[in-house]
C-alpha cells in the first residue's frame, strides 16, 4: 500500500510539473523575428482573417506569404507578396477605401512605432498607386509626413522605396507590413480581410547602408598650386616678368606654402531623440495600434497562434489539477 502511494504522489508531481512547463511555453509571447538585411521573411499560409470579428476569413489575395527589405541608391525598399496578387492601379478590391496596406517601423531601437508607411491605391487620381510616411522623431516635435515611392509587379509584388531622411536616417530598422483589404466593395458592411506578417513581435533588426553621395569637388575654376621651382603667377606681389623677383621684394612661395581649396565634408545625420510611446495620425481608415517591445499591441498581430495558445494553456491547466488531486489523496492504509 505504501508503494502504491509512493507511485501515485511521484506521478503526480510528473503531471504537475508537465502541466507548469506547458503552461509557460504557450502562455509566454513569441520573440521578434531575427533577421539580417536585406531581410526576407515568410508567413504560414492561410491565416488570414476577419478585421472585425479575428473569426478566420479566407481570402487569397490577403494571405501574405512573404516579405522583405532592401536598400540602395534610391533609399529603403519595402516588399511583400500575396498568394494572389492584383494591381492596386486597376483591381477594384483596390480601389476601394477600406483597402490599404500599413508597415509599421521601428528605426531606432527602442520597440516603439516611429514611422507608420501607408501604401493604397491612389483615389484621387484613379489608376495610380500612393504610398507616404508618417514619422515621429520624438515627443513634443511634430510629425513629419513624406511621399515614397509607390510600385507594383506581378512577378516582385508590392513595394515601396522611401528615402532614410524620411525615417531620420536610421542605422537598422525593424518592421512589420499589415494588409486590410475589402473583400466585396459593394456591401454596406463588407467583410475585411486582415493578415500580418510576422504574425508576432517585429522582424528584424535589418541594418540600413543606404550609399551616400561622393565628396563635393573643388569649385570651377579654381587656380592650381604652381609648381615646385616655377615662376609664381602675375597676381603673387613682387613677381616680375620671367620669373625673378623684383628688387627689395621678399621670397616667391612655393607650391607648399600655396592654399587649397577647402572642400566641405559631407554633413552627418543629427541623432534622434526616442519616439512618442503612441501617437496616431488622423485617417479616415482605422490605424492599427503601436507595436510593443516584444508582443503586438492588439490580437490583430497575432494571426493564426491565438486559439494554439489556448488550448495549450487549458491543457497545461488540466495537467497541473490532475497532478495536485494525485498528491493530496489521503492516506488509505487500512487500521487494523
Amino acid at each position: 500500500m505504501r508503494r502504491l502511494l509512493r507511485l501515485e504522489k511521484a506521478a503526480g508531481l510528473a503531471l504537475s510539473v508537465a502541466g507548469l512547463v506547458c503552461m509557460a511555453g504557450f502562455v509566454s509571447p513569441g520573440p521578434a523575428v531575427a533577421a539580417t538585411g536585406p531581410a526576407a521573411i515568410t508567413d504560414p499560409a492561410g491565416d488570414t482573417i476577419n478585421r472585425d470579428t479575428n473569426a478566420k476569413l479566407t481570402s487569397a489575395a490577403t494571405d501574405i506569404v512573404s516579405a522583405s527589405v532592401d536598400f540602395g541608391a534610391a533609399g529603403v525598399v519595402l516588399t511583400f507578396k500575396t498568394q494572389q496578387m492584383g494591381n492596386p492601379a486597376t483591381d477594384p478590391n483596390w480601389a476601394s477605401p477600406n483597402t490599404f496596406v500599413s508597415w509599421q517601423v521601428d528605426s531606432n531601437g527602442d520597440g516603439k512605432v516611429d514611422d507608420l508607411i501607408r501604401y493604397s491605391a491612389d483615389r484621387s487620381s484613379p489608376g495610380g498607386i500612393v504610398a507616404d510616411d508618417t514619422h515621429w522623431s520624438g515627443p513634443g516635435i511634430p510629425a513629419q509626413h513624406c511621399d515614397a515611392q509607390a510600385a507594383f509587379d506581378p512577378v516582385a509584388g508590392y513595394s515601396l522605396t522611401i528615402a532614410p531622411a524620411c525615417m531620420g536616417n536610421p542605422a537598422s530598422i525593424s518592421y512589420r507590413v499589415q494588409l486590410t483589404y475589402d473583400t466585396n466593395p459593394g456591401a454596406t458592411k463588407p467583410p475585411l480581410a486582415f493578415d500580418v506578417a510576422p504574425d508576432q513581435g517585429l522582424a528584424g533588426p535589418v541594418p540600413i547602408a543606404v550609399p551616400t553621395a561622393p565628396a563635393a569637388a573643388p569649385p570651377p575654376g579654381a587656380t592650381p598650386a604652381p609648381a615646385a621651382g616655377s615662376a609664381p603667377p602675375p597676381s603673387v606681389p613682387g613677381a616680375a616678368a620671367g620669373g625673378a623677383p623684383a628688387p627689395g621684394a621678399g621670397r616667391a612661395p612655393t607650391a607648399a606654402a600655396a592654399p587649397k581649396p577647402a572642400v566641405k565634408p559631407a554633413p552627418k545625420p543629427a541623432p534622434k531623440p526616442a519616439a512618442p510611446a503612441s501617437t496616431q495620425p488622423a485617417s479616415s481608415a482605422p490605424a492599427p495600434a503601436a507595436a510593443s517591445a516584444g508582443a503586438p499591441a492588439s490580437a490583430l498581430a497575432a494571426t493564426g497562434t491565438n486559439s494554439t495558445r489556448r488550448l495549450g494553456t487549458l491543457g497545461g491547466v488540466l495537467l497541473l489539477l490532475g497532478g495536485l488531486g494525485l498528491m493530496a489523496q489521503p492516506d488509505r492504509r487500512r487500521t487494523t
